[in-house]
């Protein structure tokens, strides 16, 4: 797949998809993959800030009706030297995307398509049943999309909603994104570092033991966070 443009989006806000954008971004850069990162959420654009320094990086404002084909524009539509996107665009879609948004979703996702892209969806979710009906909707119109299940809300056997309304179907195909300690997920949070950089950064003073601890604490979740991906995206 030489473009493909991933589409990050979930059940509810706060289930996690940042989280989430972040690892698919690290998992392509771990396989030499070109990356750009899109981030559809103007109001908190964390993802686009955490590369900023080192990818190319965009913000477009997915809330809105105009956002969505002044994304598309940006896909399609080539530069002056006559180079369009090219690789991977991992985009990270706004919270509460409602059924107007949708249509615009499903007329994007048709367009990119039309122009050569692969697209791939994941869908981030917590134990809640709140916004689960989005999953039903984009498995309806779509047929690539890969549930995750974000254990830092329950163990995998509490997704009982999704489970009980989409798991015999889609249950196998669940990414398992690991949980990590919530005080030192937001540590790395506040770093405004990948996951790569923020174990791979020095520290000293009073405090660096605790600093050490919490980049043994990310090292090891972040590889388990790769060879979750590993799992369900090589084999999806």
């Amino acid at each position: 797949m030489d473009r493909v443009v991933w589409l990050i989006a979930g059940n509810k806000g706060g289930c996690g998809k940042s989280v989430m954008a972040k690892c698919l971004v690290e998992w392509l850069r771990a396989s030499s993959h070109p990356v750009t990162v899109v981030d559809g959420d103007t109001r908190t654009p964390d993802v686009a800030a955490v590369f900023a320094d080192t990818l190319p990086t965009h913000r477009f404002d997915l809330h809105d009706a105009n956002g969505w084909p002044s994304f598309s524009d940006f896909l399609c539509t080539a530069d002056q030297d006559g180079v369009v996107v090219s690789g991977h665009v991992v985009t990270n879609l706004p919270d509460g995307i409602n059924d107007r948004a949708m249509l615009f979703f499903e007329r994007f996702i048709r367009l990119v398509q039309a122009y050569g892209y692969t697209v791939r969806v994941l869908f981030v979710m917590n134990t809640l049943p709140d916004g689960l009906h989005f999953f039903g909707r984009l498995i309806q119109s779509f047929p690539s999309v890969t549930p995750v299940k974000n254990l830092c809300f329950g163990r995998v056997r509490e997704f009982d909603h999704f489970d009980a309304a989409y798991g015999e179907e889609h249950g196998e195909r669940c990414l398992l994104l690991p949980a990590m300690n919530t005080r030192i997920m937001q540590v790395v949070r506040d770093s405004v570092l990948s996951f790569a950089d923020f174990v791979a950064q020095e520290g000293d003073g009073e405090a660096k033991s605790n600093f050490v601890y919490a980049k043994i604490v990310a090292s090891d979740w972040r590889d388990s966070m790769i060879e979750a991906l590993d799992d369900a995206l090589y084999t999806d």
